[in-house]
């Protein structure tokens, strides 16, 4: 049975290892998943390459219901 979650991606920027701002670059979406492992795959490949090659600047929110 799958359950119903909620994500969004947050780019944190820093420059000079010095804390910039955020940016979300996956807004707030609602989706169906067997399970939050499996969420957190499929969104790891819908993440854009150009943030994709820091991937420690990169926080994904997963909120079920």
């Amino acid at each position: 049975m799958k359950q119903l979650f909620q994500y969004a991606v947050v780019l944190h920027k820093y420059i000079d290892k010095v804390y910039v701002d955020s940016e979300i670059i996956i807004q707030p979406t609602t989706r169906l998943a067997k399970s939050e492992k499996e969420l957190l795959f499929a969104i790891t490949r819908e993440i854009p390459e150009e943030h994709a090659k820091d991937p420690d600047n990169i926080q994904i929110l997963v909120r079920n219901f």
